[in-house]
């Protein structure tokens, strides 16, 4: 029997040097711009800014991504519930 992988996601952050990230867990990228990356987890929302930003890596299917770039900010929405990606983020 094949087991569903979306409900056995672990969302996980690396991050190396605040120059390198890997991520698991990750559902979609909403927004990406070289300075703000939106991102919509297994977890709920995150917002990472920075500078010179760059997707290497997106694997929809194991949920994996990889960022590289200065990193200077990482926010969670409030909840985990389904209230949307934006809710909270920038409050």
């Amino acid at each position: 029997m094949e087991k569903n992988t979306k409900q056995l996601k672990e969302h996980n952050i690396i991050l190396k040097n605040r120059e390198e990230m890997s991520l698991s867990g990750i559902n979609e990228v909403v927004s990406f711009t070289d300075t703000q990356i939106i991102l919509k987890t297994v977890c709920g929302g995150l917002l990472i800014r920075g500078n010179s930003l760059n997707i290497g890596l997106l694997n929809t299917d194991t949920g994996e991504l990889s960022i590289t770039g200065s990193v200077s900010y990482m926010k969670y929405n409030k909840s985990k519930g389904n209230g949307g990606v934006f809710e909270g983020i920038f409050k």
